[in-house]
């Protein structure tokens, strides 16, 4: 948090944008005005108010998962659905200043941390977390798919933020599609399973298309409104057609059994965002 706020000071970030309508994913140099003292300010009171509520959001669940109040496959996929939404939920407290991504990704970079502290340390509030976000109880498994799960979200938040739809429409894909389907599958999907994989259901993929289109559409809206964002020229209508089309084409790029569906989900759901969307 220093080191962004002394970036910041020192004009190493670039602050507000001279033109809001030329503002794009890639930074162009003389494109910014300068980093003002009230603008870093509530960059940092606004990563220190993110961090206190993610880790109040994940110590909620791991800590009912500690107590026998939810299972280890549940408790991961709740983290899974819900942590990287909620968090966005927030973006729209921090200043519009280009720069702001970096004391946003802070939260996204201590948890990265603490997945590997997690997976290397068998002690404390590392081995509670490492339980609640483990099929097995390894903690070794941080390494695999959460730990993916984090490095996508650190990416679309340092990279694309709120400067494209590719990012929330891809996080949410990943976060409420992929994790619902989980949930709702192993629920009521025990008598509707894929003929060609068995592993999965008709049940948790109609919980993806639901969680990932209405998870975009909402948080599209939010944004949005909030000003965080800028709206795109279409009708709700038209927006709400190609989020579905996303949310179905990534439904079924999930039941393909090959891969780390962490990373092919978004991906998908990138490309598609960037054809459908931009």
């Amino acid at each position: 948090m220093s080191l962004a706020s002394l970036a910041a000071y020192t004009q190493h970030l670039p602050g507000p944008p001279i033109d809001p309508m030329k503002n794009g994913i890639f930074f162009v140099p003389g494109s910014c005005n300068p980093y003002s003292p009230a603008l870093i300010y509530r960059d940092a009171a606004s990563a220190i108010i993110s961090l206190v509520g993610a880790a109040l959001f994940v110590k909620a669940i791991t800590y009912s998962n500690k107590i026998g109040k939810i299972e280890s496959r549940d408790s991961r996929k709740l983290i899974h659905s819900f942590a990287a939404p909620v968090f966005m939920l927030l973006w729209p407290i921090f200043s519009h200043a280009y720069g702001a991504r970096i004391f946003v990704s802070i939260i996204p970079i201590i948890n990265t941390l603490k997945l590997i502290l997690a997976a290397t340390d068998g002690s404390g509030s590392a081995s509670e977390l490492a339980g609640a976000i483990s099929r097995s109880g390894d903690a070794k498994e941080a390494l695999g798919g959460p730990l993916i799960y984090a490095l996508v979200l650190l990416f679309c938040t340092l990279f694309l933020w709120t400067d494209s739809y590719i990012g929330v429409v891809s996080i949410c894909n990943m976060a409420l599609g992929d994790g619902l389907a989980d949930l709702v599958g192993r629920r009521l999907g025990s008598s509707n399973k894929w003929f060609f994989n068995e592993s999965k259901s008709m049940a948790g993929s109609a919980a993806f298309v639901t969680g990932a289109f209405f998870g975009s559409y909402g948080l599209i809206s939010w944004l949005t409104s909030m000003g965080a964002m800028d709206a795109l020229d279409m009708s709700a209508i038209g927006l709400a057609v190609r989020l579905l089309s996303i949310a179905v084409v990534c439904a079924g790029v999930e039941l393909i059994p090959v891969g780390d569906d962490n990373w092919s989900v978004p991906l998908s759901a990138a490309v598609m965002t960037a054809i459908l969307l931009n």
